[in-house]
């Protein structure tokens, strides 16, 4: 299982192309994230509070947050992939550090008090110790705060695809993602005293294909 300083490793080093070779600028990603992603964060994500966002990569969703109207504290382990968040939307506070464990870092940059909501879109599944995550955004939380996670599904038959076929490097993080699946996630969830008020599955057609393929199945996808 890799250790957080070769997590860091790998993506200081793929930041500035991150968008193509995660999938987050392709046809793919653009389709799912309108016929999915909006409508999901759309009803779970106040329309206003502070919010912190775990896992911000290249600031894709930052900057959906920050249009929303939202005060986001975006995080980040990566310095260099803050610096693309950064570019895209300037309009949230940046700190680099420590996802699983946000308390430490917030507090040394004076960013104290309670979020009306932690999101994390597509980073959690790749967290080694979910539980530990877990306890930590519970505590930063304010009453009746939401965690809200869009996340892969680690019982998806793709992913063990392209670990085999060494696509994006993801046999290395097989571990974690396994841990995220419905059952898994439920149990880790209640374990760390949220309730599960929405759990749904979606997205069939996947991020990283290109405007044909994704033409060829969105007559399947639904």
């Amino acid at each position: 299982m890799p250790e957080a300083r070769d997590i860091r490793d790998y993506y200081d080093a793929v930041a500035t192309d991150y968008d193509v070779k995660h999938g987050v600028s392709l046809a793919g990603q653009a389709y799912n994230f309108a016929t999915y992603y909006v409508p999901f964060l759309d009803a779970a994500v106040p329309r206003q509070g502070r919010i912190l966002e775990i896992g911000c990569g290249t600031g894709v969703y930052t900057e959906w947050l920050s249009r929303r109207g939202l005060d986001v504290v975006a995080m980040d382990l990566s310095p260099p992939m803050i610096d693309e968040a950064r570019r895209r939307c300037a309009e949230a506070r940046y700190l680099d550090g420590d996802c699983e464990d946000p308390g430490p870092v917030l507090a040394a940059a004076g960013v104290g008090g309670e979020f009306d909501a932690i999101v994390g879109v597509n980073t959690f599944s790749y967290y080694p110790d979910k539980a530990k995550a877990l306890a930590n955004y519970h505590r930063l939380l304010a009453p009746g705060g939401r965690l809200v996670v869009v996340d892969m599904n680690g019982l998806s038959p793709y992913y063990a695809l392209m670990a085999m076929t060494g696509f994006n490097e993801l046999g290395e993080w097989m571990a974690p993602l396994k841990e995220s699946n419905p059952p898994a996630l439920t149990r880790l969830l209640g374990d760390a005293g949220f309730r599960v008020e929405t759990m749904i599955r979606f997205a069939f057609i996947p991020n990283g294909l290109g405007a044909g393929a994704v033409s060829l199945l969105k007559p399947f996808d639904g």
